[in-house]
């Protein structure tokens, strides 16, 4: 009788400390770049874009630093992008998330979360069903400039999930949270920042300009850069759903830094490492006391505010992301391969 109450003990322990959630890895949208040719042609027929917005955050594109110091003051970080440009990124409050793209002391894209954001025309929490009513949505947009024509191509689950939007010569990307039917967080681009980040199925007519990959060092920057906005962005959507803001966690993160980085490198896609085995067991490799834990992860995201929207709009992501018990969260990002780490910590005895 005693081994056995020993070994209930043991096993209630096992199951208390030893929790956690996980789900599919959640791959990014396919963006697959097609030239011209005789199959496939360019859409000649250009939809009347919508007029640009006269108010809002959107009017800040095109604008120099200057004037955005002078309404903003400095960011609170300046931050590397794997595509040229910096964001300078202003996280105001869990209600006011911004992220401005700066190339040559100009704005040319910016993301905007946060229920007090202004957003002109639209407006964040704004329903799908209202969205439709005043918006002209195609599936097939062009963008036309010096090095030539670009369609982007929207399939079924952008125009429900992240529409593409010409705002006269700009565009707005609306992110949509697919359960809610809501605006949860939008991106306003000019045109040659959209063909270089192209986050769609992407056809061109003319010379589509070579990729210049990051250096090692600057991947090193960009990788930090997305965890820090990850975390951001986690709050503030956690912040909407009244669930607690989450704290920081190093050793979690240190955690998930190694996952998305032996993904990468070892090629393969899954919660279970083959080195370090499942969450907990990484968890507990680096001492981190946990009652309760949790995984998100993704890859092929275009870059960090992509991949929460897309774990947003994953049922088994989305729970765990909302989830109210965890306390703290670490992220760690590798070129394109994204983990979350979530944890209620094990209250520590004094």
């Amino acid at each position: 009788m005693r081994i056995l109450i020993i070994l209930v003990i043991i096993l209630i322990i096992g199951i208390y400390q030893g929790q956690k959630q996980e789900n599919e890895p959640l791959k990014g949208p396919e963006t697959q770049t097609l030239k011209e040719n005789k199959d496939n042609q360019l859409n000649q027929t250009i939809e009347t874009p919508g007029e640009r917005p006269t108010s809002g955050l959107s009017t800040w594109i095109g604008k120099d630093t200057k004037k955005v110091k002078e309404a903003f003051g400095e960011p609170k970080r300046v931050e590397p992008s794997s595509y040229g440009y910096e964001w300078w990124v202003y996280p105001i409050s869990n209600k006011q998330y911004i992220q401005m793209g700066v190339m040559n002391q100009k704005v040319v894209t910016l993301y905007a979360i946060g229920n007090q954001v202004d957003v002109a025309p639209y407006k964040l929490g704004q329903r799908l069903e209202d969205i439709y009513r005043f918006t002209i949505v195609d599936s097939e947009i062009v963008v036309n400039d010096d090095t030539g024509s670009y369609q982007f191509e929207l399939n079924e689950e952008d125009l429900n999930t992240r529409l593409l939007v010409p705002l006269g010569k700009i565009y707005a990307q609306l992110y949509l949270d697919k359960f809610s039917g809501r605006l949860t967080s939008i991106r306003f681009l000019d045109g040659p920042t959209l063909i270089e980040m192209h986050p769609y199925e992407m056809m061109y007519r003319g010379e589509l300009a070579e990729e210049v990959e990051p250096s090692e060092d600057e991947w090193d920057k960009v990788n930090t850069a997305s965890e820090q906005q990850i975390f951001d962005i986690t709050n503030v959507i956690r912040h909407q759903f009244d669930e607690g803001t989450l704290e920081w966690d190093e050793e979690t993160a240190q955690v998930a830094r190694g996952h998305s980085k032996e993904m990468y490198e070892e090629d393969y896609f899954s919660h279970d490492s083959p080195t370090l085995g499942d969450l907990s067991q990484r968890l507990d490799q680096e001492g981190v006391r946990f009652k309760t834990a949790g995984e998100n992860i993704a890859s092929q995201y275009t870059d960090a505010p992509e991949a929460v929207h897309g774990w947003l709009n994953s049922d088994g992501h989305r729970k765990i992301l909302l989830e109210q018990n965890f306390t703290h969260l670490g992220v760690g990002v590798y070129k394109r391969f994204y983990t979350q780490n979530f944890i209620e910590k094990m209250e520590v005895e004094e």
